[in-house]
C-alpha cells in the first residue's frame, strides 16, 4: 500500500479526515494529480468550496490500493489495510468520512465487514458513500473438495477413496461372501479413516475460513447500514455488465464444432491408407503385384481386352466398394462426432464463460463463488434507490456528448489506410481515443449536479466547518 496515506497522517492532524478510496484501474503513484480522488483534482476543489473545507479542520486523505487491480484477493487486502488506517483515527478521538468510487466501494465494505469479523468497530465513523459500485455477493464453495489446495486436496482424496473401499468390502461381507475377519476389520479401518479424515479438514476449514459468513454481513448492516449513501445511476455501465453476465450463458462453441474434424479425418485417413499401400507396394510386395497387374493384363489381352478395360475396371471397383466404405466411415465419424460433441461443447462453453465472468468480476478467490451482483451491499434491509432524474439526465448527457466525440475518432482511426500512413497498430490508436468520458460509470465526477448532491450528502452527515460534528 502506498505510504502517501501516512505521510499525511504525519504531516497534519485535523479533527475530521475525508477518505476517498479509488476504484479498479484509476490507482497512481501520487496522492496530488488530476484524478477525482486526488489532491489538488478539480472534484476536489469544487468539493472543498462547497462544504467550505479548511485544511487545518478537514484533513483529505486519499487511500491508494495499487493501481486499483480487478482483483478480490487485492480489494480484500486493501479492505484490511483501509480498517487498520480507520482504527487509527478511532484511537485519535478523530470522526471520518468515506468516499469510494467503483471497486473502492467494495474496499469500503471490505474494510467494514473486517471490523465486524474482528469486533473492533468504527466508532467515529460518520458516512460512507459509494459511487457507481457493484457489489459482489461472495459465498463459500458448497463441496469441501471446492475449498481446499493441493495439498488438502490429496488427503481429502484419498479418504474418499478408502472410505469407498472399505464399504465396497463391508458390503461384500454382510450381504455376499464371507470374508475372512481380518479383511473385514481392514475394512471398517478404512471407513474409519475417511471419516475421521473428513471430519478432521471439514473442522480445520470451518475454524480456519478466510470468508465473511452471512451472520456477519446482516452485522454489517446493523453496524453500518444506516451510515450508507449509495450513488448510483439505474444505467451505470459497470453495475450492469458485471450483473448481467451472470445470465449469460449463450454458445461460444457450437454443437458440431467437431464437423471440420471429421473432415480433416476423412482426408487424412485416404492420404494416410493410400501412402500405406504405395510403401507396401513399393518395398515389400512390387514383384508379386506386378506379377498378378502382368497376369490379369496378358489374359485381358488373349480375351481381346487392353488397358482401358482394366482401367475401367479399377474405376467401377473404386465407384463400387471404397468410395461407399469411405462414405459410411464419414457418417460413422459425423455421428460419433455428434454424440461426442453435443456434451463436450456444453463442457467448453461453461469453461469458457466461468473463465469471462471471473475475469470480469476480478473472481481470483479459491473458496468462494459470486453468488449475485448487485447494485447494494449484500443482506442490506437500508435501502439506497437509483439518481433522480434531475441528476441522472445531464450524467447522461454528458456521457453521450463524449460518446459522440470518441465515436469520430473511433471512425477515423478504424478508416485508416496504409497509403494514408496509418499505424497499424489499431487496438493502441482506439485505446487512446478514449477517454472514459463516454461511460456515466466514470462521468459522476464531472458533473456539476452530481458533485453538488454528493457535497450535500456530506454536509448532511456533518462534515462542514460550519458545523462541525465534534463529541
Amino acid at each position: 500500500m502506498s505510504t502517501n496515506t501516512e505521510i499525511n497522517q504525519t504531516t497534519s492532524n485535523p479533527s475530521i479526515k475525508l477518505v476517498t478510496v479509488h476504484g479498479t484501474g484509476a490507482g497512481d503513484v501520487t496522492s496530488s494529480g488530476d484524478k477525482w480522488w486526488q489532491l489538488g483534482s478539480v472534484f476536489m476543489g469544487k468539493l472543498q468550496q462547497g462544504l467550505e473545507l479548511e485544511p487545518d479542520q478537514v484533513d483529505i486523505v486519499p487511500f491508494q490500493w495499487e493501481d486499483g487491480p480487478n482483483s478480490e484477493e487485492k480489494r480484500r487486502a486493501a479492505g484490511c489495510s483501509l480498517a487498520k488506517l480507520l482504527l487509527s483515527y478511532d484511537a485519535a478521538q478523530q470522526d471520518y468520512y468515506l468516499v469510494g468510487h467503483s471497486h473502492g466501494g467494495s474496499v469500503i465494505y471490505n474494510a467494514l465487514l473486517k471490523s465486524v469479523a474482528d469486533n473492533t468497530p468504527f466508532e467515529r465513523l460518520k458516512l460512507w458513500c459509494t459511487v457507481g459500485t457493484p457489489f459482489l455477493d461472495y459465498r463459500p464453495n458448497t463441496f469441501l473438495f471446492q475449498r481446499l489446495r493441493s495439498l488438502g486436496l490429496t488427503i481429502c482424496t484419498t479418504g474418499i477413496v478408502l472410505f469407498i473401499l472399505g464399504l465396497w468390502i463391508a458390503a461384500i461381507g454382510f450381504f455376499g461372501d464371507q470374508l475372512d475377519e481380518t479383511v473385514l476389520d481392514m475394512g471398517y479401518a478404512m471407513m474409519l479413516y475417511g471419516l475421521i479424515n473428513y471430519g478432521a479438514l471439514w473442522l480445520y476449514e470451518h475454524r480456519k475460513k478466510s470468508w465473511f459468513t452471512l451472520k456477519q454481513k446482516r452485522q454489517t448492516e446493523e453496524q453500518y447500514g444506516e451510515r450508507w449513501c449509495g450513488l448510483w445511476h439505474k444505467e451505470d455501465e459497470a453495475i450492469s455488465a458485471l450483473s448481467n453476465i451472470r445470465q449469460i450463458n449463450a454458445p461460444i462453441v457450437p454443437n458440431n464444432f467437431l464437423a471440420p474434424i471429421v473432415s480433416s479425418l476423412q482426408f487424412v485417413a485416404v492420404i494416410f491408407v493410400g501412402l500405406y499401400f504405395a510403401i507396401d507396394i513399393a518395398f515389400h510386395d512390387s514383384k508379386e503385384i506386378l506379377g498378378i497387374a502382368h497376369f490379369f493384363l496378358e489374359d485381358m489381352e488373349e480375351e481381346g481386352f487392353g488397358v482401358g478395360f482394366f482401367t475401367w475396371m479399377m474405376l467401377v471397383m473404386i465407384l463400387a466398394f471404397c468410395i461407399p466404405i469411405i462414405w459410411i466411415f464419414t457418417k460413422i465419424l459425423s455421428f460419433l462426432a455428434g454424440i461426442v460433441g453435443r456434451p463436450l461443447s456444453s463442457l467448453l462453453n461453461n469453461i469458457v464463460w466461468t473463465s469471462i465472468k471471473q475475469r470480469a468480476w476480478g473472481d481470483d478467490l479459491l473458496k468462494e463463488d459470486v453468488y449475485a451482483v448487485g447494485s447494494h451491499p449484500p443482506l442490506f434491509k437500508h435501502q439506497c434507490d437509483f439518481l433522480s432524474e434531475n441528476i441522472a439526465a445531464p450524467l447522461r448527457k454528458h456521457s453521450e456528448k463524449n460518446a459522440i466525440k470518441t465515436l469520430h475518432k473511433v471512425r477515423v482511426v478504424l478508416g485508416m489506410s496504409e497509403q494514408a500512413g496509418g499505424s497499424p497498430d489499431i487496438r493502441s490508436e482506439l485505446s487512446e481515443s478514449l477517454n472514459w468520458q463516454e461511460l456515466i460509470h466514470t462521468s459522476y465526477f464531472d458533473v456539476p449536479e452530481f458533485i453538488d448532491l454528493l457535497t450535500s450528502s456530506l454536509r448532511d452527515s456533518g462534515l462542514s466547518n460550519k458545523n462541525p460534528n465534534k463529541d
